[in-house]
């Protein structure tokens, strides 16, 4: 015999994502909290010749080097302000900083519902989010360095 089955509910939790936001060249992007390992100020980096697309040197913070991705040249922007900042992000072969405009990033949390594809192919996303008219781009870092 059969039973007629009860409609259970299903509770569907959402959860946020917490996202810096930071400027390049005056661009806003984004970037998950968890692929970002600091902030601080930007210290002069090394040259280094290699077949690394914009990974163009490398920079010192206290006893730590880090290879630095050059996101401003990979987006043709120039970065901003006289004091600009070191984003440090979890890169899956290591830790980069990435030179960032002297703007201080902002922490927001979304709702990964209101996450949407990144219609532009400019660089590497994992979706974007509008603010106004403006369309963010959500940086994926593991995928920093490779063809976009």
């Amino acid at each position: 015999m059969l039973r007629a089955g009860h409609k259970y509910q299903r509770e569907t939790t959402h959860q946020s994502w917490p996202l810096l936001v930071f400027s390049v060249g005056g661009r806003r992007l984004a970037v998950k909290t968890v692929d970002v390992s600091g902030i601080s100020l930007w210290n002069e980096s090394i040259p280094v010749a290699g077949r690394t697309s914009f990974v163009t040197g490398l920079v010192r913070h206290g006893q730590t080097v880090l290879s630095v991705f050059d996101l401003a040249a990979f987006l043709r922007l120039t970065v901003q302000g006289s004091s600009p900042l070191c984003l440090r992000v979890k890169h899956p072969f290591g830790e980069m900083a990435i030179c960032i405009d002297e703007e201080i990033p902002i922490l927001h949390t979304f709702d990964p519902a209101t996450i949407q594809p990144y219609q532009n192919k400019d660089l590497p996303a994992e979706g974007s989010y509008t603010n106004g008219l403006d369309e963010i781009p959500i940086l994926s870092v593991s995928r920093l360095g490779s063809t976009v």
